[in-house]
């Protein structure tokens, strides 16, 4: 965001964090389980990244001009999740499946398995390695897309 977003931007990034928010409660609430703290923490960086920073096209998630997002701590998955769904990676239903046996949501982010999540984490700190890493064979190749990594010190 700049200084030039208006006051209808920022409401739209409110509803999108709001939506975030509720989508991943009734995720964690139906397993019952997760680390719901965690999940709210990121909430806003995800509404802003997603919601207009980022260069994402969900019917191809592939898109080699798109800008990577590594999750560092993994287990806000959930959140991530959710912000994916609601951006059209994947339908809103499919959250009722979270961490359940076969699965393509799974409690940690797994690029192998989720439609739209660019890197698999889990354990805490690797993202930012792996987030410089992405960066580094970006640049290599001459690409001009972007990496962020929340931070894994976050709740």
């Amino acid at each position: 965001m700049n200084d030039t977003t208006s006051e209808t931007e920022i409401e739209e990034l409110r509803t999108l964090a709001r939506a975030i928010r509720l989508e991943t409660l009734k995720a964690l609430t139906g397993l019952g389980f997760g680390h719901y703290g965690g999940c709210m923490s990121v909430v806003e960086t995800l509404a802003v990244l997603y919601g207009g920073v980022m260069r994402i096209d969900p019917a191809d998630p592939d898109w080699p001009e798109r800008d990577d997002f590594v999750l560092s701590k993994g287990h806000a998955g959930p959140a991530l999740y959710s912000t994916l769904a609601i951006k059209g990676y994947f339908p809103l239903a499919e959250l009722k499946t979270l961490n359940q046996n076969g699965t393509r949501l799974p409690s940690h982010p797994d690029r192998l398995r989720t439609r739209g999540v660019d890197a698999t984490t889990g354990s805490l700190g690797q993202g930012v390695s792996i987030a410089a890493g992405m960066a580094l064979s970006h640049r290599l190749a001459g690409g001009a897309t972007g990496c962020s990594a929340s931070s894994a010190t976050e709740s």
